[in-house]
């Protein structure tokens, strides 16, 4: 009988020290992942602080070139430029065809 309980002895110790080191390896994993949130919490801040001057950047551009005097300003530096804003789409293929059909008249 006390040959079985000090083995149990020595088992339950073992347990023990497993234990110990496991928890020591969780400390020092949790410190690293404390230490990483707070890295990244502190980078998504200024992610978030970037992208809300980003923001209100484009509102007062928006803004701006909804203004009536943006709108005369552009009347005035670019005379016909509705016509210069129109993107023209040429095909390669359609623009052969034609060549070729020239040059066989």
């Amino acid at each position: 009988r006390s040959g079985s309980l000090g083995v149990a002895i020595e088992q339950m110790k073992n347990d023990l020290s497993d234990t110990e080191e496991a928890l020591l390896a969780d400390k020092e994993f949790l410190a690293n992942l404390e230490k990483s949130c707070a890295t990244k919490a502190s980078e998504w801040e200024e992610i978030v602080k970037t992208r809300a001057d980003e923001l209100a950047a484009l509102a007062e551009t928006i803004r701006v070139l909804n203004d009536d005097d943006a709108l005369d300003l552009f009347k005035q530096t670019l005379p016909g430029a509705s016509a210069s804003f129109v993107q023209v789409h040429a095909n390669a293929a359609a623009s052969r065809a034609r060549a070729a059909a020239e040059l066989q008249r």
